[in-house]
C-alpha cells in the first residue's frame, strides 16, 4: 500500500516491526480523510475484476463455532467450501478457545482468495466469543458508574484483544435505549433509558474501539429498547409515536454516526407508527436504512443485518426472499443467512433478473472492499501466537474490569441500615441463590464461595421454579440458626428465553425471607427491575451482571470492603427514579484511634516508675479495647544515655520469644487450617534425622505445647559450624523426659518446629510470616533482620552478651537466633506495639482484619485453648495462657486469654472475651540481662490496665474486681 505522503511514510516506517501498531495507523490514516488515488484504484480494480457471483458472495458472512477441526471434518470442509469456492466476504464465529480461534481463522484466511473480514459479537469484551480473555461488565453496569471514560477504556482494551485475535469488526456497542422495563432481550445490554446517556457512553466506546484498530458497530438500529419481544423468537414491534422515536430511539445512532462509527447493525424490529414500513422489519425495509440512516444522518459506512436466521425474519420470510429484500433495503452485509447455497442462488437469480440493481450490489461491495483496505486486508494477514500471548487477558485489563464492577454496584435501598455487614461479628450466614433456571450451572456457587471467604460458617440453599412449599418452610426455618441472610437473585436476559422476570410463585417464596427478623441483604445479579416483584425487600443492591467478577464486587460492597457509589441508569417504575442511588463509604475494618490517656494514667505511672528505677530505659505500649486503639504511647529513651533518641511509637523492638507466637505459631495455624500440617504426626516423619530413644513418640503437638521432652536450650554457636550442623546437634540430643510426661519450655523444640514448617512449604520462616500474616494485615514494621536503614528506630539491647558482640543494635539479641542468621522459630522478630496491636485485633475479630481473613474463628479457638499435656499444663498450641495468681499477666485477664512473653522485656496478651489486648515492649536487657524487676512491672502494669478498663464496663468489672 502506498503511503499518503513523506510524513506518513516516516510514521509508518517507525512501526514497521509492529504489525499490530501499523494496522492501527493504517486505519487512522484511512479514516482521516478522503481515500488516496492508489486506494481508490485498488478498490475499483478489485471490483471491476469480479464476476457478479464474486461480488454477491462478498456480501454474505457465514458463522461457525471454533474448535479443533480435523482436516477431514465435514463441517470445516463445508466452511472451506464457502470461503474457497463461493468467496464469501467474511466470517463470524461464536465461542471458542484462543488457540482454536486463531488456528481456524488462519486456515480460513489461507483458503480465501481475497482476505476475509472477521467479525464477532464483543459487547462486553472479547470474552463474549473467546474464552479466557477479559470480561468487562455489561453496558448498564458501566453507565451506573457515571464514568464515561470507562466506556472508552472498554472499547480500547476490547479492540486490542480483538485485533490480536484477528478480528476486524466488533458487533458493539448496543445503542438501544432500554425504556421498557419488560424488555426481555436488551435489558442490561443497554446503557440506560436516557438517550443522552446511551449516546455519551456509546460514542466513547466507539472511539475507544476504532482508535485502536477495530471497526465498531452501532446496534440494534433503529432501536430495540421499547419492546417486550425477543427478536430471536419473533418480530419485535415498537409502537411509539414518530416524534418520540426520533427523539429517543434514533438519537444515540445519530450521535454514533457523527462520531464516525464505521458499521451499523439493523435489528429485526418494526415500528407500527411508521406506515411506510407496512409491518416489515427494519432489516428488510428501506425507510430507516436509505431514508433516515443514509439520507438524513449521512452514514456511508457498512450496514450489516442481525442474524438472518432469527425468528423476527423467519416467521414471515424464507431466507432467499429475506436476503433480496434486505439488499434492496440498503444492507451491505448479510449475517448468517440460513440455507446458504439455496439463498445465494436465489439472490443471484434476482440480480440477473433485474430485481436487484447491479449498481446496488456494486455500492455495497465497494464499501466492503474499502473496509478491507482500511483494515489492512489488501494482503493476507499473518497470525501469530506470541501476539495472543502478549495481548490477551492482561492483568491490567482484569484490574480495570474489577474497578468498573466495583464502581457499578448500586445501593437502591437499605431501610434497616444493616449495611455494611460486619464480617467479624458474623459467625454464620444463610446464602440464598434465587434463579429462574431449572437446569444448568447456578451462579450462586460464586456467591457462596465469596461469602465463605469472609464468614466462617455459611449455609446455602437454592430457590428455583422447582422449590416446593415444604422446601421453602425448611429454608425459612434454617434462617433461625444464622446471624444474617444474603440473597442473590440471578435473573438476566438470555436469547430465546422470552421472559425477564421471576415466576410469580417464586417471587412470593422469596418474599417469605423478608418476614424473618434476621438482617437480610438482597443483591440483584442481573435485571435491576426484579425489585418490582419483591418490593418488601428491606435492602436491595443492583450489580447488573451474573459473572464471578461482578459477584465478587457485590459481596465486597455489602461487607464494606469498597465504597458504594453507583446510580440507577434506569428507573424502577413506581419505586425509584433514574439516577437514584445511596452512597456508602468503605469500612476499613481497622483499629480506630481513641486515646484514653486519662483513664490509663495509673498504668502509665507504673512504666514511668520502672524507668526511674532503671528496670528498662524506655517502653512502648499499645492497648486495644472493642476495636479501638485506646493507647499508643512511648516512654523514656532507647538507652540510659541522655543523648539517646527518645522512644516513639515508631521505635522498633526485638521481640525475643514473642516471635514464637507472632510468627511461628501464626504460620503453623495457617498450615494446619490448610491441612498441610498434621499436629499428631511424628516429628520424625518431617525430620528423619530426629532419631533416638522415645523420639518416635514425639509429635508436632508436643513441640507446640513444650511437652516433647526436648532439652530446653544449648549454646548452638559453640556446638556447630553452621545451620545444618546446629539442627543435626538438636536432633541428636537425648530427650529429658518421655513425651507428654512433663512441660518444660524449650527453645530447641521450637527450632525443630520451624524446620518442619520450612520443610512443609519449602519456604523460609521470614517469607512465610510476611506472606501469610504481615503483608495482608498491613504490618509494615514487623520483620526479621531489619534493614540497617532502620537502625535509628531500633532500640538497642544488650552490651556484650554471651557472644561478646559489643552493643547489640539492629541484630537479634538471642545468641542462637543470631547464629541461625537472624531467622528462627524461637526468636528473631522485630516489631512495634502498634503493629502487634493489628495482629491482636485480628485474633479478637476471629481471624479477620482489614477485610483479610487470615484464620477461621474455630482455628483461633482451637489453638488458644489449653491442651492439658500433661494434665496440669496451662499451655495451648504455641500460646501461653494465664497460669496462676502469680502470673506476669496479672490478676484480671479472663481464663480464655492467651499470649506470650519475651526475654528482652516484651509481652503480648489478648483477652478475646473482653475484646482487650495489651502489648508492652521494652529493652529491659540493656545494658545487661542481669537486671530484675521486670516480672513485677508486668504484673503491676497489666493489673493497672485491666482495673481501669473493667471499671468502665458495667457489671463485669465489679465482679472481676472483687477477686
Amino acid at each position: 500500500m502506498e503511503v499518503r505522503n513523506i510524513a506518513d511514510e516516516k510514521l509508518l516506517s517507525l512501526f514497521a516491526f509492529r504489525p499490530d501498531v501499523l494496522l492501527t495507523i493504517l486505519l487512522l490514516l484511512g479514516c482521516a480523510g478522503h481515500r488516496r488515488p492508489a486506494e481508490t484504484d485498488w478498490v475499483e480494480q478489485k471490483l471491476n475484476s469480479m464476476t457478479c457471483e464474486q461480488k454477491l458472495a462478498q456480501m454474505f458472512v457465514p458463522s461457525y463455532v471454533p474448535h479443533f477441526y480435523n482436516e477431514d471434518d465435514p463441517c470445516f470442509h463445508h466452511l472451506l467450501h464457502l470461503v474457497r469456492d463461493y468467496g464469501v466476504g467474511g466470517v463470524m464465529f461464536f465461542k471458542g478457545m484462543p488457540y482454536e480461534v486463531l488456528r481456524a481463522l488462519e486456515r480460513l484466511q489461507e483458503a480465501a482468495d481475497l482476505p476475509l473480514l472477521v467479525m464477532a459479537d464483543i459487547e462486553w469484551g472479547l470474552s463474549m466469543r473467546v474464552e479466557e480473555t477479559t470480561r468487562f461488565p455489561q453496558n448498564m453496569a458501566i453507565a451506573a458508574t457515571g464514568n464515561v471514560a470507562y466506556a472508552y477504556e472498554i472499547g480500547r482494551m476490547t479492540a486490542l484483544e480483538a485485533r490480536a485475535m484477528g478480528i476486524h469488526i466488533g458487533f458493539a456497542p448496543v445503542l438501544d435505549v432500554n425504556n421498557n422495563p419488560n424488555n426481555v432481550i436488551i435489558n442490561t445490554r443497554s446503557f440506560s433509558e436516557d438517550p443522552d446517556v446511551v449516546a455519551k457512553f456509546g460514542t466513547a466506546f466507539i472511539r475507544g474501539m476504532q482508535e485502536n484498530g477495530v471497526y465498531a458497530t452501532a446496534k440494534h438500529y433503529p432501536g430495540h429498547g421499547d419492546t417486550e419481544t425477543d427478536s430471536h423468537l419473533s418480530l419485535a414491534t415498537v409502537s411509539a409515536a414518530r416524534d418520540r422515536v426520533r427523539e429517543v430511539e434514533l438519537a444515540p445512532f445519530k450521535a454514533a454516526v457523527e462520531a464516525g462509527v464505521k458499521c451499523v447493525m439493523v435489528g429485526h424490529i418494526t415500528f407500527s407508527q411508521f406506515s411506510e414500513m407496512e409491518g416489515r422489519p427494519a432489516t428488510l425495509d428501506s425507510f430507516f436504512i436509505r431514508k433516515v440512516l443514509r439520507g438524513e444522518m449521512g452514514f456511508d459506512g457498512l450496514v450489516v443485518t442481525d442474524a438472518m436466521g432469527m425468528g423476527g425474519i423467519r416467521e414471515k420470510y424464507w431466507s432467499g426472499e429475506a436476503a433480496v429484500l434486505a439488499i434492496n433495503a440498503g444492507v451491505d452485509i448479510l449475517l448468517m443467512s440460513p440455507n446458504f447455497e439455496a439463498t445465494f442462488r436465489f439472490v443471484l437469480a434476482s440480480v440477473r433478473a433485474g430485481r436487484i440493481p447491479e449498481a446496488t450490489i456494486d455500492r455495497s461491495v465497494r464499501r466492503i472492499l474499502t473496509a478491507k483496505l482500511e483494515l489492512g486486508l489488501s494482503a493476507h494477514p499473518v497470525y501469530r501466537q506470541d501476539v495472543l500471548e502478549r495481548e490477551l487477558a492482561r492483568q491490567l485489563y482484569r484490574q480495570a474490569a474489577e474497578g468498573m464492577a466495583k464502581d457499578a454496584i448500586t445501593l437502591v435501598r437499605d431501610e434497616s441500615g444493616i449495611l455494611p455487614l460486619m464480617a467479624e461479628q458474623l459467625d454464620s450466614v444463610l446464602v440464598v441463590t434465587v434463579t429462574d433456571q431449572e437446569h444448568g450451572p447456578h451462579r450462586g456457587a460464586f456467591l457462596e464461595r465469596e461469602v465463605a471467604r469472609r464468614v466462617p460458617m455459611t449455609k446455602t440453599v437454592i430457590i428455583d421454579p422447582r422449590t416446593t412449599h415444604a422446601e421453602m418452610q425448611k429454608i425459612v426455618a434454617c434462617s433461625d440458626s444464622v446471624d444474617a441472610i444474603i440473597v442473590g437473585i440471578f435473573v438476566k436476559w438470555r436469547d430465546h428465553k422470552g421472559t425477564i422476570a421471576l415466576p410469580d410463585s417464586m417471587a412470593g417464596k422469596v418474599s417469605r425471607l423478608f418476614q424473618t427478623e434476621k438482617p437480610t441483604v438482597v443483591l440483584s445479579f442481573g435485571s435491576p427491575y426484579i425489585l418490582r416483584q419483591i418490593s418488601e425487600s428491606p435492602s436491595y443492591l443492583c450489580a447488573y451482571e451474573t459473572t464471578p467478577l461482578v459477584v465478587r464486587a457485590g459481596v465486597r460492597a455489602i461487607f464494606g470492603e469498597t465504597a458504594i457509589s453507583g446510580r440507577l441508569p434506569v428507573s424502577i417504575p413506581e419505586l425509584y427514579q433514574l439516577g437514584h442511588g445511596l452512597s456508602l463509604p468503605a469500612r476499613k475494618m481497622e483499629l480506630v484511634r481513641q486515646p484514653q490517656d486519662t483513664l490509663l494514667a495509673s498504668s502509665y505511672a507504673v512504666l514511668e516508675q520502672a524507668i526511674l528505677d532503671s528496670i528498662f530505659p524506655g517502653a512502648q505500649v499499645a492497648i486495644v479495647q472493642d476495636g479501638k486503639l485506646i493507647a499508643s504511647r512511648s516512654f523514656g529513651r532507647q538507652t540510659y544515655d541522655s543523648s539517646s533518641p527518645q522512644v516513639t511509637t515508631k521505635t522498633i523492638y526485638d521481640l525475643a520469644s514473642v516471635t514464637k507466637v507472632a510468627a511461628t505459631t501464626m504460620i503453623a495455624m495457617k498450615l494446619w487450617e490448610q491441612k498441610q500440617l498434621v499436629l499428631d504426626a511424628s516429628v520424625r516423619s518431617y525430620l528423619p534425622g530426629f532419631t533416638g530413644a522415645l523420639k518416635d513418640a514425639v509429635t508436632v503437638r508436643n513441640l507446640l505445647t513444650h511437652s516433647s521432652g526436648a532439652h530446653w536450650w544449648t549454646d548452638l554457636w559453640n556446638k556447630a559450624a553452621n545451620r545444618a550442623e546446629a539442627l543435626a546437634h538438636i536432633y541428636d540430643l537425648p530427650l529429658d523426659y518421655a513425651p507428654g510426661d512433663s512441660m518444660i519450655y524449650s527453645d530447641l523444640g521450637l527450632i525443630m518446629l520451624g524446620k518442619i514448617l520450612e520443610t512443609v512449604t519449602a519456604k523460609p520462616l521470614d517469607q512465610l510470616a510476611t506472606n501469610i500474616v504481615y503483608r495482608p494485615l498491613g504490618m509494615k514494621d514487623t520483620m526479621f533482620n531489619p534493614s540497617q536503614e532502620l537502625l535509628g528506630r531500633i532500640a538497642p539491647t544488650e552490651i556484650g552478651g554471651s557472644m561478646n558482640r559489643g552493643l547489640i543494635h539492629g541484630d537479634v539479641h538471642d545468641e542462637n537466633a543470631f547464629f541461625l542468621n537472624g531467622v528462627s522459630a524461637h526468636a528473631g522478630l522485630f516489631s512495634t506495639a502498634e503493629d502487634l496491636a493489628i495482629l491482636a485485633q485480628m485474633l479478637i475479630n476471629g481471624g479477620i482484619y482489614a477485610h483479610h481473613r487470615i484464620f477461621s474463628p474455630e482455628t483461633i479457638r482451637y489453638w488458644t485453648a489449653r491442651q492439658h499435656i500433661p494434665t496440669w499444663s496451662t499451655r495451648a498450641l504455641g500460646w501461653d495462657t494465664s497460669s496462676d495468681e502469680h502470673s506476669s499477666v496479672g490478676d484480671y485477664f479472663s481464663p480464655a486469654s492467651f499470649g506470650h512473653f519475651g526475654f528482652t522485656g516484651t509481652s503480648f496478651w489478648v483477652d478475646p472475651n473482653r475484646k482487650i489486648a495489651v502489648i508492652l515492649l521494652t529493652n529491659r536487657v540493656h545494658p545487661t540481662r542481669e537486671r530484675g524487676g521486670m516480672r513485677q512491672v508486668r504484673r503491676d502494669f497489666h493489673n493497672a490496665v485491666m482495673q481501669a478498663l473493667l471499671k468502665e464496663t458495667s457489671n463485669e468489672g465489679s465482679d472481676v474486681l472483687e477477686r
